[in-house]
Order: C-alpha cells, then structure tokens, then sequence
C-alpha cells in the first residue's frame, strides 16, 4: 500500500478510549500521516454511551497528552443532536484539508448499514483495519466498496485489545488493564463504570484467584462473541453470567450443599453450575431468569438451550487461557459461525469426557443426543 498522508481522522464514542484506538492511530502514523484527530461522537445514533460527551472528551485528552501529533476535535458538541459520518466529513475536510477516515473491519462490514454510505466513501479514502477471524467478510466487503469507486487502503495490522464495552465492564471489576494508566486515573477519579464494583468485590473474595482471574477472561471472550457474532444480546445479562458462572467453585470444593444442587451432582465437576444459579440470586441478587439459566447449564449444556446459555457455554470454553488441542479452530469457527461453532464447541466437550472414560452427567448427554440430531 502507498504512504497516506494529510489528516487521519478517527471518530467513535471512545466509552472509554483503550489500547487499540491508539494502536490504530500510531499506524496511520507510521504509514505516512502528519497527525490523527479523534472526533468522538456526541450521540451515536448506533449506540447509547454510558459515560458523558465531555467525559470521554477527557479521557481522550488524557490518552494522548503530550502527543502533538494526535488532537481531539470537540465539533459534534455536546448538544445532544445526532451527528452522521457523511454530514460531518465535509465540514472536517473543510477545516483538516487532506484528511483519510480510518475505520475498523466491523465498520467497514457493516458500512451498508450506515446512513448515506456512498457519500461517506466519496468524500474522504478510508484507512480499514481487519478484525480477527472475520477475513471472508472483511474480503467481500472491500472488494464490493471498491467496486463502488471507494478509496480504501487496506492494512493488514490487526489491532490488539478488548472492546470499549469489555473495557467498561472490566472497569467496573476494577480492572483497568485495557486503559492507559492516564485514563485509568481519570476513571477511578470519576467513578466511572462502577455500576457492579460492589458485586464484584464481594465475588473476589468469595472465589480463589485463578478463578477469578478464569471469570474476567470469561466475561471479555463472551462480550467479545456477542459483538463479534452479531448476537444482539443485552450487555449486562451477559457480563452478570459470565461474571457469575463460577461463583459456587469454592465453596463447592469446601462442602457440597445437597439442598441446592440435584443429588446426582453433588461432588461432581458440575455440582458448581447448580449451586452457582442458587447463589446468583440468593447471594447476588441476580432475578433475571435467563441469566440464572445460563448459569445453570455452563457445564454440562442441555438440550434447547438459549443464546445466552450457548455464548456462557462456549466462553467459559474458548476464553484466552485455554489451550487444549484444537481450541484455535474453535474460535475460528464461532466467529464464522455462531450456531456450528457452539454445536462443534458442545460435542468436543462431550467426546472429551468419552476420550477420558469419565463420568457423563446425564444432562451433558441429554445435550449432546439433542444437538448431533438437531
């Protein structure tokens, strides 16, 4: 690809701005930009934001103090007006001069669905990142904007990092990991995402480390999925079961409760999934069903199951840490496709048990019968 130059413009809500925003901006850099401006939206009309316009204008600010080669551009205002990508573009070009828009691959896949399209490709060449596992699609979509007389400068730097909406949600875990210290100072400062910290606190001290650390690897694969996978599912019954699904390991190892788990599972590897549901919601205060429900069957599947209780399955299976043999073609499948990734995820937890000649709790059999004939 041939050097860019000019301005790179990066818009989004940046609830909260994280790594890979600054990764994407230090490659428009490197590939021949003079400077990148962040336009954060005042109101998405894609998305609710949780944390105000000029809070998120701060933590920009903070993400990238003392660069002068990165600005932030406060034109969308905060006065509440929805701002469309090809009503601004002008009016930034008009200030900015030469000017390339950078998108991530999901932007770029999704393009069609934005409003008045074939305008916003008219105006400004784009700079498209890929998304991991979503080749095919990042492909096709290039292939059919170019078609379109789109100026788009594909590169194959894949930025690293979890999502604004897993950063929120680890935020409010009190990790902060996928901030700038600068952010993270300004977030804490703020009380920002701090809408479950105490449920969290009182999970911290109710689980041992390594899971606790297994359940925040859990909740940014299964907030990954959802996105990923277009599953449209309610952020926070996700992160509640992910977070969540675990909660009983402990106490399940130090004493077996036969008044909340069924009799045919208490001390087994699945008793926790059962008297994980109990304490969601005794414990927790958890009265959503199906985020009980997902708790519930985490382990073992059964047969029916829901979206939620399939993404809690197949996350609590495929979050970063595992390494089993295989686990990669998972992931690259589930991304691909949700249904035959979960399907593959669920009967490859079943042929393992086999493979070890161990005790098959009869609703993972239920569930595995279910889903090879379904």
């Amino acid at each position: 690809m041939r050097p860019l130059h000019g301005t790179a413009l990066l818009g989004g809500a940046f609830d909260p701005p994280h790594a890979a925003h600054i990764q994407m901006a230090e490659r428009a850099l490197a590939l021949g930009c003079e400077r990148v401006v962040f336009v954060p939206s005042a109101n998405p009309p894609h998305k609710r934001c949780t944390a105000d316009f000029f809070d998120r204008v701060a933590m920009l600010e903070a993400a990238i103090a003392g660069r002068a080669d990165m600005a932030v551009d406060t034109i969308e205002g905060g006065d509440g007006a929805v701002h469309y990508s090809y009503l601004m573009l002008p009016r930034l070009v008009d200030k900015y001069g030469d000017c390339v828009f950078v998108v991530g691959g999901d932007s770029l896949i999704d393009l069609g669905k934005w409003r008045e399209p074939d305008k916003v490709v008219a105006e400004v060449p784009l700079l498209a990142f890929p998304r991991k596992d979503r080749d095919e699609s990042f492909a096709a979509a290039l292939e059919f904007w170019r078609g379109r007389g789109a100026r788009i400068y594909a590169d194959d730097f894949m930025p690293d990092g979890v999502s604004s909406t897993a950063a929120r949600y680890l935020a409010s875990m009190r990790d902060y990991s996928a901030l700038s210290p600068e952010v993270a100072e300004y977030v804490r400062r703020r009380g920002l995402y701090d809408w479950y910290t105490p449920l969290a606190d009182k999970l911290k001290g109710a689980v041992l480390p390594k899971t606790y650390e297994h359940i925040k690897r859990t909740v940014v694969c299964a907030l990954g999925l959802d996105f990923e996978c277009g599953l449209g599912l309610d952020g926070d019954k996700v992160f509640l079961a992910a977070m969540l699904h675990d909660c009983a390991k402990k106490i399940c190892r130090e004493q077996h409760d036969v008044s909340h788990a069924p009799a045919d599972s208490v001390g087994s590897e699945v008793e926790h999934q059962f008297m994980g549901a109990y304490l969601a919601e005794k414990e927790y205060g958890v009265t959503d069903a199906d985020v009980i429900g997902a708790i519930a069957c985490h382990c073992t599947g059964k047969p029916g199951m829901n979206t939620l209780d399939k993404l809690i399955f197949c996350a609590d299976m495929l979050e970063p840490a595992r390494d089993f043999d295989g686990v990669e073609e998972l992931r690259r499948t589930i991304r691909r496709d949700f249904e035959k990734g979960f399907r593959a995820c669920l009967i490859r937890s079943y042929d393992y048990l086999v493979e070890k000649g161990a005790d098959i709790y009869p609703l993972t059999l239920r569930a595995a019968e279910y889903y090879r004939n379904d």
